[in-house]
């Protein structure tokens, strides 16, 4: 079975919706992204909510992994933040950050980083990833690894190169989580690690 048209439209989406929110209307980020996400959200679960896989397994065994993924992910974000300090390119850590605290206060934001997160889930790791499965000859056995390196390369367009690397171990991770145990998983795991890494211990306080 090919892709519909609007597969494709819905596929797209991001390569519109990520430079207008990271470039054009940066300083509105955070809310932006929550539009951007929400917009994704809502569309994966009017048009392709019967392909999500929610919960694959065990429930409770699912979040136990998701949180060990929301671990691993900080771990790896503050080994590269040290890194980015040896390499002389935390400069791009510090735009990331500084476009998120020039906005909304900290409950606030708490809130919409929480939003984000598990609309990203649903529209990547849980509509992206499923056509992937469904429909892609490359990546027919490893729908998640299409839709990590979907998600890094669409952070292309952030012309930021930190966020791109970023974006792609976020992928890897997640997108195994959702594989194995849905996408519940991967929202324990993208929800706790964005809140601990911007509001809780951020890696530049550190």
């Amino acid at each position: 079975m090919k892709l519909k048209r609007f597969d494709y439209i819905y596929l797209g989406l991001p390569l519109i919706l990520w430079p207008l929110t990271f470039i054009v209307f940066s300083n509105y980020f955070v809310y932006a992204m929550t539009f951007s996400t929400v917009l994704l959200a809502s569309i994966t679960l009017l048009k392709y909510k019967k392909l999500l896989r929610i919960s694959q397994g065990k429930l409770i065994k699912g979040i136990l992994f998701g949180l060990l993924g929301a671990l691993v992910l900080y771990l790896i974000f503050l080994g590269g933040y040290y890194l980015t300090l040896l390499t002389g390119t935390v400069l791009y850590v510090k735009e990331v950050y500084s476009l998120i605290y020039l906005q909304a206060q900290t409950i606030l934001l708490f809130i919409l980083l929480a939003i984000i997160g598990i609309c990203e889930e649903i529209y990547w790791r849980g509509g992206v990833q499923a056509l992937i499965r469904k429909h892609s000859k490359l990546f027919k056995n490893l729908p998640w690894l299409g839709a990590a390196l979907f998600y890094g390369l669409i952070h292309l367009s952030t012309l930021n190169p930190i966020l791109v690397l970023a974006a792609l171990f976020v992928g890897f991770i997640t997108s195994i989580l959702a594989e194995k145990y849905g996408i519940i998983s991967s929202m324990f795991a993208h929800v706790l690690w964005i809140e601990f890494i911007i509001i809780f211990l951020p890696v530049l306080a550190l």
